[in-house]
C-alpha cells in the first residue's frame, strides 16, 4: 500500500537543539549543526524504518497568517526563535534539495494545515498518511488512513483513531477542536474559556459532544454553578479559540501528490552537504565520500564556507612496518633511542586499564612512518610443529593455526627488555590521552617517564569547550579520518574489545601504526598554537605532570567503612518510605515519583501550584531541581520531594552503590579521574563519581564517615583551601577594599554585611552574615536579582538593591566584570591564570538569554578556572614534596578544592607542614593563599 509522511519540520530543529544545549554538536569551523542532526537523523530513520512511497518536509509561513490577522494575541508570548535554530532552517533545506524531498511552504498557513491539506488530499486517493508532529492539535486530523506518527527514541507511537480517543478522552479525534477550544493552549496563546481546564474540557465534551451544543447548555441554565455563568458568557473567546485551533484542509498547496514521490537522492550534493555539515555517518550509509565530491551548484548553500577535503590512510605517503622478529626489535628500539621525539600507543583488549591486556604497541618517529609492535600473551613464542599426516582423512583436514604468539614471533620479554629503556629515558614522547596508555604499560613492566606530552590535554588547555577526541582532532586539525575502530572490533552493540586478541597483527598494523603517526602530526600541529597562546606553563607544571599524581591517587584507592554504609542505607530507605507516604497523602494518590512527567502532573495539573508552570521541549511540565526549589518556600509538598530526591540519591548512588565498588583485590575504592571532562578544568571522578558527595547536610556527612583511613596507624589528613574563588576575584578584580580585608585576615562574609549594611563589624549578625555569604557566591556565578531572591526569600526589588549596595562597596568587582565580558566578546574566550581557554562562540549571540549564559561563563571561568589551575599545581607541588622527602602518605582523593590523603600517624606532623606550605605557595595571586588541615580516622572528622 502507498504511503506518505507529513513531516513538520521546526518541531525537529527544536527536538536537536534542546537534546544538545549543554553539548552542542559543532563543526570543526563551529557552525552549530544540533539542530540539524535530529532533523537529518529522523528523516533517514522514517526512510529506512517504513519505505514510504510519498514524502513531504512543511515549513510555517515566513509571513503573518489568518491567525495573526483574526487574533493579534496568537502566539505572541513565545520566545523570540533561538538563532541556532533559525540557521538550521537553510541547512535542512539544503538537506531537503540533496536528497530530493520536496520543501513546502504556503504564505499565510501555518505547517499545521499544510498537514491537514496534504494528509486529506493523499486519503482521498487511497495513500495512508502518517503526520510526523509532537503538536497534539493535529491529533483533529487523525481518521482512517490519516495516523500521528510521534516520535518517542527509537519506537515511534503511531496514533490512529482509538488511540487518540483513549489519550485525550474524546470520543472523535474531530473533537480535539473543540477539547482546545474549551480548555485553551497555553504553546500558541489560545485562551479558552477562563475556569476550564482539560478534565472539565473532557467531561463536558463526554455530556454534551460539541462545542456548540455546550455553550447552547449553558444559556439555558443546564450547566449549573460558577461554571455555568463561565460558559454562558464566554461565547465569544470560545468560538475565538475554536476558529485559531481548527486546521484547514484547503490550503493552496501547489505540488501534487506526484510531486511528493520519494525519488534517489542527489548524490553530488548530498556528499557536499555532508562534507560541509561533517554528517560522515550519512555519507558512509549512502556509500560516497562526502568529503571529495563535487556539490550541486544549484543547492542552496549557506554561509559558512565548506569543509576543506579530507585524506585517508590510502592517500598519504607512509611507511607501516610491523616488528615481528627479533632483529626488527633491536632496529626499531635504536631508532626510538636516537630520535628527539617519538608518539606511542597502545592496543588492549579492553577499556578499563586497570585490567586491560596489552595486544601490541604502535611508534612514530615522523610524519608517516611508524612501526607495530605485537604483544605476545605468554614467553614463548616459537610456533608448534606441526606433525606429517599419516591418513587421508588428516591431510584433508585443515592444517592447524599458529597461536597469536606465534603470528607476534617476540617473546613478550624480549620486548620489554628492548623497550623499557626506551619508554624510561628522558627523550620527549608523545601520547594521546597519555594516562590510559601509560597506566596499561606500567602494569606490563614498561613505564613511561616525564617528558610524556599529550595532544588531548594539549588541545584542551586550547578549549575546554571543544570535544578532545583522536579522531575528531585529526578532522578538524588535520583535515585528515583515521581508520575507525569498528572495522576491527565491530560497531554499536556489537563493538568487543576483546576482539582485538584475537586478530593476527597484520590486520592490525595500519590502525595501530596510524594512531601514532595522527598523535605526532597532531603534535607538531599543536605545539605552535599552545606556545603562541602562552599555555607552556599550564602543561609543563600543571596538566602533563598530573598523569602521574592522578595514577597514583588511581592506584592507592581509598577505604571505606562497607558496614556502615550499609546500616546508614537501611535508614535511608526507611526515611525514604516515610516520605514518599507523606508525599502520596497531599498529592490525593500515590504515583511514581521518580517519573518528572507523573510529578508534573500531580504538581501542576492536579494541586495547581503554578497556573503559569513551564514546560519542557517535549511538551512536559519542568520538575528539576532548578524549579522546584523556586516552589519549596511556599509548598510542603514540593520540599519533602526535594527531601526524598536527595535521600534517594544518597541512598542508590553512595549507601548502595560504594560497597559495590569496593575492590576484591585489595579491599578499596579505585575511582577514575579525569582532567579533560569539565570546560572549567575541574577534576571529573566515575567508576564511582565521588566528587558529588554532599558536604553540609547531615545525611553527606554520614557519607563521608563511612571513608576511613587504612588501619589504626594510618590516619587521614583533610588540606582545604579557604574561599579561594573569592581571593581569586579579588586577584582578578583588583578590588582594594576586598584585597585589604583578606591580607588582614579578616572574615570576608562578615566584611562584606558589614558594608552592605552599614553596621560595625562586631554587629553584624548571623542572617546578615549568610545573606552576604549568598551575595559573595552568587555574584561569582553571574546570579541575578531574581535568582539571589529566590536563594535568600526575600523580595526581588530587596535582592537588587543588596546587589546595587555590594558593587557600591567592591567597585571593582564590577569592573573586573564589565572587562571580562567585553574581552570574552573581543576574542571568543575566556581565561584562566595559566592561560587555558575556553572558547564562548554564543557571547555575541542575538538571542538574550544564550547570550547572557555566554557571559556569565566569561565571569566565571577565570575564578573558577583559575581555583582548578591552582589545585592541580599544589597537587603537582604536594606529590612532589612526598616523594622528594620519601614519606609514605598518599594523595587518595581530590575533591573540588580539597585533597585527602592516607598517611602514618608519625608522618602527619610532616606531612601537614607539606600540605600547608606547598598548597599555599603553589601561585602567587597578590591575595595570601589560607589552607586549612586536619586529621582523624574518618573524612568527617579529618574535614
Amino acid at each position: 500500500m502507498s504511503s506518505i509522511f507529513i513531516v513538520d519540520v521546526m518541531p525537529l530543529l527544536y527536538r536537536g537543539y534542546f537534546a544538545f544545549l549543554k553539548n552542542p554538536r559543532r563543526t570543526a569551523a563551529g557552525v552549530n549543526t544540533s539542530s540539524l542532526f535530529s532533523f537529518t537523523s529522523t528523516v533517514l530513520q522514517i526512510l529506512q524504518k517504513n519505505s514510504p512511497t510519498h514524502l513531504a518536509l512543511v515549513f510555517d509561513s515566513t509571513t503573518p497568517t489568518f491567525r495573526h490577522e483574526a487574533f493579534p494575541a496568537y502566539k505572541a508570548q513565545r520566545d523570540k526563535l533561538p538563532e541556532d535554530i533559525a540557521a538550521a532552517i537553510p541547512m535542512a533545506a539544503e538537506f531537503a534539495a540533496a536528497m530530493r524531498i520536496p520543501s513546502i511552504r504556503v504564505d499565510g498557513f501555518e505547517a499545521d494545515d499544510l498537514l491537514g491539506t496534504i494528509s486529506a488530499r493523499a486519503a482521498a486517493e487511497g495513500i495512508e498518511a502518517f503526520l510526523v508532529t509532537p503538536d497534539k492539535d493535529i491529533a483533529q486530523l487523525v481518521r482512517d488512513g490519516v495516523s500521528l506518527y510521534r516520535l518517542s527514541g527509537q519506537n515511534p507511537e503511531i496514533m490512529g483513531p482509538a488511540e487518540v480517543c483513549a489519550h485525550w478522552g474524546l470520543s472523535s479525534p474531530a473533537q480535539m477542536i473543540d477539547y482546545l477550544a474549551l480548555a485553551g493552549d497555553a504553546s500558541d496563546n489560545i485562551p479558552g474559556v477562563p475556569g476550564v481546564g482539560e478534565k472539565t474540557a473532557q467531561k463536558l465534551l463526554a455530556e454534551y459532544g460539541s462545542l456548540d451544543a455546550i455553550l447552547a447548555a449553558a444559556k439555558d441554565g443546564k450547566i449549573p454553578g460558577k461554571l455555568g455563568e463561565k460558559l454562558a458568557g464566554a461565547d465569544e473567546v470560545a468560538k475565538m479559540s475554536r476558529f485559531l485551533t481548527e486546521i484547514r484542509t484547503d490550503a493552496p498547496v501547489k505540488e501534487s501528490l506526484d510531486d511528493l514521490r520519494v525519488r534517489e537522492p542527489d548524490l553530488d550534493a548530498l556528499a557536499a552537504f555532508c562534507a560541509k555539515y561533517e554528517f560522515a555517518a550519512i555519507a558512509k550509509r549512502f556509500g560516497m565520500e562526502a568529503a571529495k565530491a563535487g556539490g550541486d551548484p544549484q543547492a542552496p548553500r549557506s554561509q559558512e564556507p565548506a569543509a576543506a577535503p579530507i585524506s585517508r590512510l590510502a592517500d598519504i605517503p607512509h611507511s607501516y612496518t610491523l616488528v615481528d622478529s627479533d632483529g626488527a626489535l633491536a632496529s626499531l628500539a635504536a631508532e626510538l633511542k636516537a630520535a628527539p621525539l617519538f608518539a606511542f600507543d597502545t592496543e588492549t583488549d579492553s577499556a578499563n586499564p586497570s585490567e586491560a591486556a596489552l595486544v601490541g604497541i604502535s611508534f612514530a618517529t615522523a610524519p608517516g612512518k611508524a612501526w607495530y609492535v605485537p604483544f605476545a600473551a605468554a614467553a614463548s613464542a616459537a610456533a608448534p610443529a606441526v606433525a606429517e599426516p599419516d591418513d587421508l582423512f588428516a591431510m584433508m583436514a585443515p592444517p592447524p593455526q599458529p597461536s597469536r604468539d606465534a603470528l607476534c614471533g617476540i617473546a613478550r620479554t624480549a620486548i620489554v627488555a628492548a623497550l623499557a629503556p626506551v619508554f624510561a629515558s628522558g627523550a620527549e614522547k608523545v601520547a594521546h590521552n597519555s594516562k590510559f596508555d601509560r597506566e596499561v604499560l606500567a602494569r606490563h613492566g614498561m613505564p613511561v617517564s616525564m617528558p610524556c606530552h599529550d595532544t588531548m590535554l594539549m588541545h584542551f588547555a586550547l578549549d575546554a569547550a571543544s570535544r578532545h577526541g583522536l579522531d575528531f582532532l585529526a578532522k578538524s586539525i588535520l583535515n585528515y579520518e583515521p581508520i575507525p575502530i569498528s572495522t576491527l572490533i565491530g560497531e554499536g552493540r556489537d563493538a568487543d574489545p576483546a576482539k582485538m586478541a584475537a586478530l593476527p597483527p597484520s590486520a592490525i598494523l595500519d590502525y595501530a601504526a596510524e594512531d601514532a603517526d595522527v598523535a605526532l602530526r597532531l603534535y607538531l600541529a599543536l605545539k605552535p598554537q599552545t606556545d603562541a597562546a602562552g599555555l607552556s606553563r599550564a602543561l609543563a607544571e600543571s596538566e602533563e605532570p598530573l598523569v602521574d599524581v592522578l595514577l597514583d591517587i588511581e592506584r592507592a584507592g581509598v577505604k571505606i567503612d562497607a558496614v556502615a554504609l550499609h546500616d546508614f542505607g537501611r535508614e535511608l530507605a526507611a526515611q525514604i518510605a516515610a516520605l514518599q507516604e507523606k508525599i502520596f497523602a497531599a498529592a490525593g494518590g500515590p504515583f511514581n515519583l521518580a517519573s518528572p512527567k507523573q510529578l508534573g502532573e500531580v504538581l501542576f495539573e492536579r494541586l495547581k501550584i503554578d497556573e503559569k508552570a513551564k514546560k519542557t521541549s517535549s511538551g512536559q511540565f519542568a520538575t528539576g531541581e532548578d524549579v522546584l526549589l523556586k516552589y519549596a518556600p511556599g509548598n510542603q509538598i514540593v520540599k519533602d520531594i526535594l527531601e526524598w530526591r536527595a535521600a534517594e540519591k544518597l541512598r542508590s548512588t553512595y549507601a548502595e552503590k560504594l560497597p559495590a565498588c569496593v575492590s576484591r583485590i585489595d579491599g578499596r575504592i579505585h575511582t577514575r579521574l579525569a582532567q579533560s571532562f569539565t570546560e572549567t578544568g575541574r577534576l571529573s571522578s566515575s567508576d564511582p563519581n565521588l566528587q558529588n558527595i554532599p558536604v553540609r547536610t547531615e545525611m553527606g556527612k554520614r557519607i563521608r564517615a563511612a571513608f576511613v583511613a587504612r588501619d589504626d596507624a594510618h590516619v587521614l589528613i583533610s588540606a582545604d583551601y579557604s574561599q579561594i574563588e573569592l581571593r581569586i576575584m579579588a586577584a582578578l578584580s583588583g578590588d582594594e577594599a576586598m584585597i585589604a580585608a583578606f591580607r588582614a585576615g579578616r572574615d570576608i562574609h562578615a566584611e562584606t554585611a558589614s558594608r552592605v549594611f552599614h553596621v560595625p563589624p562586631e554587629e553584624v549578625t548571623k542572617l546578615q552574615r549568610s545573606q552576604c555569604k549568598a551575595i559573595n557566591f552568587g555574584i561569582i556565578y553571574g546570579m541575578s536579582a531574581f535568582g539571589l531572591s529566590q536563594r535568600l526569600e526575600i523580595p526581588r526589588q530587596e535582592a537588587a538593591g543588596f546587589i546595587e549596595e555590594y558593587f557600591r562597596q567592591y567597585p571593582g568587582v564590577k569592573r573586573y566584570m564589565e572587562k571580562a565580558i567585553e574581552d570574552a566578546r573581543a576574542k571568543g574566550y575566556a581565561e584562566t591564570i595559566l592561560g587555558r581557554r575556553r572558547s564562548l562562540p554564543d557571547i555575541s549571540s542575538r538571542n538574550a538569554a544564550t547570550r547572557q549564559a555566554a557571559e556569565r561563563n566569561a565571569v566565571n571561568t577565570p575564578v573558577q578556572g583559575s581555583a582548578a589551575d591552582l589545585v592541580k599545581l599544589a597537587m603537582v607541588r604536594v606529590w612532589r614534596a612526598l616523594k622528594r622527602e620519601n614519606l609514605k602518605a598518599e594523595i587518595i582523593l581530590q575533591i573540588h578544592d580539597e585533597l585527602l590523603l592516607d598517611a602514618p600517624k608519625d608522618e602527619e606532623a610532616r606531612v601537614r607542614a607539606i600540605l600547608e606550605r606547598e598548597m599555599s605557595g603553589a601561585y602567587d595571586f597578590g591575595v595570601p593563599l589560607v589552607v586549612e588541615t586536619g586529621s582523624g580516622a574518618t573524612w568527617l572528622e579529618a574535614h
